[in-house]
Formats: structure tokens, sequence, C-alpha cells
């Protein structure tokens, strides 16, 4: 894809008698801006796939699926645009459809949870226990009973 825009912009460089350097990135070139997108898009991919050895916290996955979301709907628009002048695969559009899907569930349920820790911290943090106490066996202290044994 990169390699076909860069030898026609070699050939026609020659022709006009101009030096151009072979890794220049141009804004003007649609096929070289939809290669940076589909790019970023796949560092995130492989940022969230490491996600299974390393967990994130919610603040992180939140983050990093929306920003997934974004380059997502940028990388259909821009295949949609440019793709056939690009020589995209022609079902790469539709793929990138269905995956929004899986990727704004994924940032729904990740920034839910971000959100839900936010308020456990804001309220007095940690985790609520289901008796209003700290110890985990029955969610509360042990308390001796009071007066004379």
């Amino acid at each position: 894809m990169q390699k076909a825009s860069g030898t026609i912009s070699t050939i026609s460089c020659l022709f006009m008698g101009i030096a151009f350097p072979f890794a220049a990135y141009s804004a003007d070139d649609p096929c070289q801006v939809l290669g940076k997108i589909l790019n970023d898009r796949m560092q995130l991919i492989q940022q969230v796939q490491a996600y299974k050895q390393k967990k994130p916290t919610a603040d992180e996955a939140c983050a990093a699926f929306t920003r997934l979301s974004k380059f997502n709907v940028s990388a259909v628009s821009a295949i949609e645009r440019d793709g056939a002048w690009c020589r995209a695969p022609e079902d790469l559009a539709g793929s990138l459809k269905t995956q929004q899907t899986e990727i704004n569930k994924a940032r729904q349920i990740s920034c839910k949870a971000a959100e839900d820790m936010k308020k456990a911290q804001k309220n007095g943090g940690g985790s609520p226990k289901p008796f209003g106490g700290t110890d985990d066996i029955l969610g509360g202290q042990t308390k001796l009973p009071q007066g004379a044994l």
C-alpha cells in the first residue's frame, strides 16, 4: 500500500527533477494518511491485547478503548473515502464496522468500572461490604459482647 504510493511519488519527482525523501510523510497523500490511521489503530490493539498479561486499571482501559473507538471510526471513514484508490481490501471497512460494536461494548464496560471506582473512592474508598463492615467473612468487624461475662 505505502510502497506503491512511494513509488508513484518517486517517479513523479524524478520527472519534475525534484529530490524527494522516501520516508517523508505527506498529509496530502490519502494513502499515507490511511496507512498512519491503520498503524495507530494497530498499536492500540496491541496495547489492549497486552492487557491479558498485565491487567490495566479501569481508567487505563477506559482511555485505551475510547481512543481505539475513535481510531476505528476514523479508519472506516478513510477506507470508505480512499480505500479503492489505496487498494485496501474490499471487506476491510465492513470488518472494522463489525469490530466497532465490540470495541464500544468494551469501552462502555471499562468506563463504567472506572466511574464506579471513582465513586467508591469518593465515598470512603474500597469496595462496599454487604453488611457494612471491613472484614472479609461477614462484612463486619468481630465485636466482643459488651457488659459482664
